[in-house]
């Protein structure tokens, strides 16, 4: 790809939300659109799913859980793209507190997990 290509990036979007709107985005954005997803997959069936609409996304694995795994999609970006044109955040998180039924809502999340 060059760097003068356009680039949208989608996290979650093997389903729900940002499946439909990585499909928009590839019926409407003049550029590429990469597809995220934590399991690989299940990535790869959502880009499957789309080329077989005759839609051209691209797929990388994201766990964004995963310090390693955003530095490997940073990479990926900066030398495929040399950047970043749209972000679509769509990669759930929960917070989860350690002892909250003891707790009852008091204090920040001890850890931020993965949502879906």
């Amino acid at each position: 790809m060059s760097s003068a290509t356009r680039v949208a990036l989608v996290t979650g979007a093997n389903k729900g939300i940002g499946f439909a709107i990585a499909r928009d985005l590839c019926r409407q954005f003049s550029g590429d659109v990469v597809l995220t997803a934590r399991d690989e997959a299940r990535g790869r069936a959502a880009m499957q799913q789309l080329q077989t609409e005759d839609l051209s996304p691209r797929f990388h694995l994201l766990d964004i859980d995963d310090l390693q795994s955003i530095r490997a999609l940073r990479d990926f970006l900066r030398k495929e793209y040399r950047g970043l044109d749209v972000l679509v955040n769509d990669a759930g998180i929960a917070f989860k507190r350690k002892g909250m039924a003891a707790r009852r809502g008091g204090g920040p999340p001890e850890r931020l997990q993965p949502g879906c």
